[in-house]
């Protein structure tokens, strides 16, 4: 290790390699363009030799620069990972979770407090993001994804079949005779993730309606039942995310006809971390949760 200095400016000529633009390299790391070049020529006056040549628009690697970043480009990637590896070791006794924030809003959150009862010891963090989760650089110990498809590195549960079902609030449909063809007639809501109504219509035998085209789009599924809840219109929906305004008769089923989703939600983990207390605590409880009706 007595070779081995100017780690901060071993840094920045990794950065600058990988971009080839010290002002690109500049923004991933949050600093100034100077001080990506000030690092730079350090590290090439100890070295005694040019790492770059400058041109228009860019960097270039020389021959001893591109044997550097052979090795820079292994080296800080598994620094990173044992960096966070470390952290979440500090922190078995918390889990965080990845999820939807519909997921959570409708359905995670109204049940936390039970988790909590049930295990004071272990501290749960909600993380509501849509996107796929990068375990290699994240915080995250857990993430509630609609999938199927395993991941090299990835321990993946299934936790549920989901299907979509017709609701709407009670006060919607008072007075009429609820068939396929009538909910057909009434305001029809959807969210960006499930628009499928042309689906269900022809589940339901109404075939030619057009009815996707009719329907009303809301950004996500939570703002989605609550336009719903308020009377906007009928909605095509996960069951999970309005099982609990069903109980307590704030939407309520219009159709037999559901629509079986071809994705499920799964438990997605390190491959390993299934095995650590607190994260399979967690599991077995969503499971059980999940399995209520």
């Amino acid at each position: 290790m007595t070779h081995l200095r100017h780690l901060r400016a071993l840094q920045a000529f990794d950065a600058a390699a990988s971009r080839l633009n010290l002002s690109q390299a500049a923004q991933d790391l949050g600093v100034t363009h100077g001080a990506v070049s000030r690092q730079i020529k350090q590290l090439e006056q100890y070295l005694g030799t040019a790492l770059f040549r400058r041109q228009h628009g860019g960097v270039q690697l020389t021959d001893a620069g591109a044997r550097l970043y052979q090795a820079t480009q292994d080296a800080f990637p598994i620094l990173e990972q044992g960096v966070i590896a470390t952290r979440r070791n500090q922190k078995r006794s918390s889990v965080t979770i990845s999820l939807s924030s519909s997921l959570a809003i409708k359905w995670m959150v109204p049940r936390l407090q039970g988790f909590r009862q049930r295990h004071p010891e272990i501290s749960v963090f909600l993380d509501t993001d849509d996107q796929l989760i990068d375990f290699r650089d994240s915080d995250v110990d857990v993430a509630l994804r609609y999938g199927g498809d395993r991941t090299p590195g990835l321990y993946q549960d299934h936790l549920l079949q989901e299907r979509l079902v017709v609701v709407a609030a009670p006060s919607l449909t008072p007075d009429i005779d609820v068939t396929p063809a009538s909910i057909a007639r009434l305001p029809l809501l959807h969210d960006r993730f499930h628009p499928s109504w042309d689906a269900w219509a022809q589940a339901a035998g109404q075939t030619g309606l057009g009815l996707q085209s009719q329907s009303t789009a809301f950004p996500d599924s939570a703002v989605t039942i609550a336009a719903a809840i308020d009377g906007q219109g009928a909605i095509l929906v996960r069951h999970i995310l309005v099982a609990d305004d069903l109980a307590a008769g704030r939407l309520v089923h219009l159709s037999d006809v559901s629509l079986k989703q071809q994705t499920a939600l799964y438990f997605v983990c390190r491959d390993g971390d299934q095995r650590h207390a607190p994260i399979s605590t967690l599991q077995t409880w969503l499971m059980d949760a999940l399995s209520e009706p």
